[in-house]
């Protein structure tokens, strides 16, 4: 065998075993987020008490600006610019996660069971109904937003109050899962402010009940 064609044979081996090689599966760099809610309290009494007569609360809609409806994480890089991650990916659609953390702090916070998220059984008349329209929420440099107008509706659909929230929160590092847990902290304090106000409703139509009593 000549040396051109031994290595014409090394050379065509070689492209056998690079095709060999790029056919075999490759991992996924893909991370999966969710922001998470307060944690639950235990057998401890919480000194809030809960509104008096919010038996059922219904939360939603809940509305996300098109530019955070997608699978990617986003960052805020300037006023103008977006970054999106190339592999850093939300566990379920954001709208969805958002309601579900929502839901959950509120009722740890008023210490209440019937909550239901948008849309419920025609059937069903929430007591109070809280509806949020975000603005923006996002990482942006070495903090994150949550900018977020909401309105809560009484069991006859109308407005009680309406308000405007813009909260922030540092993140611990630049990773985006010190980001996420950031995220979850605005979301727990925008809850708190609805709780109380929740609880100032309630509390107001009870002292009116008692009042024409």
């Amino acid at each position: 065998m000549t040396c051109k064609k031994l290595w014409s044979i090394i050379l065509l081996a070689c492209f056998i075993s690079a095709g060999c090689l790029s056919l075999e599966p490759r991992p996924d760099p893909s991370r999966f987020f969710a922001l998470t809610s307060l944690p639950r309290p235990g057998s401890t009494a919480k000194e809030d008490s809960p509104p008096p007569n919010a038996a059922f609360l219904g939360i939603g809609p809940i509305k996300i600006p098109g530019y955070l409806d997608r699978e990617q994480v986003v960052t805020r890089i300037s006023q103008n610019r977006l970054a999106i991650a190339e592999n850093d990916r939300w566990a379920e659609p954001l709208e969805e996660n958002f309601s579900r953390v929502l839901s959950q702090n509120l009722s740890i916070l008023l210490q209440i069971d019937r909550i239901a998220a948008y849309p419920w059984e025609r059937s069903q008349r929430p007591t109070y109904q809280v509806q949020v329209d975000v603005l923006r929420f996002e990482p942006k440099q070495e903090e994150v937003e949550l900018w977020a107008r909401w309105t809560i509706l009484d069991d006859a659909r109308k407005i009680v109050i309406s308000k405007e929230s813009y909260l922030t929160q540092p993140a611990k590092n630049k990773s985006t899962e010190a980001s996420v847990a950031a995220m979850s902290e605005t979301v727990a304090d925008l809850s708190r402010e609805m709780a109380d106000a929740l609880r100032s409703i309630a509390n107001g139509k009870k002292a009116e009940n008692t009042a024409n009593h």
